[in-house]
């Protein structure tokens, strides 16, 4: 597999879709669960921390979304891949 422009461009793409997920996460959806877990604290039935799926939201958008761009960037239309 070589760099390629049609995979550095999709990278890219996907790289503003995970850039706009992790945005609506942390302003829509991280409070709620946060407050929702400082709540629960109080009684011992808090369950998974926020921490750890805000982290994992990051990883999905900011790393797995970009290189699954360039991989099908690279992949489907680059010149000879057909």
């Amino acid at each position: 597999m070589t760099l390629s422009l049609h995979g550095i461009a999709y990278a890219l793409i996907f790289l503003a879709i995970g850039l706009a997920e992790v945005f609506v996460y942390e302003r829509a959806v991280h409070p709620v669960l946060s407050h929702r877990h400082e709540t629960a604290k109080v009684t011992y039935s808090q369950g998974r921390s926020p921490v750890l799926i805000s982290n994992l939201i990051r990883l999905q958008a900011l790393v797995v979304l970009p290189l699954l761009g360039y991989l099908l960037g690279s992949q489907f239309l680059s010149p000879g891949a057909h």
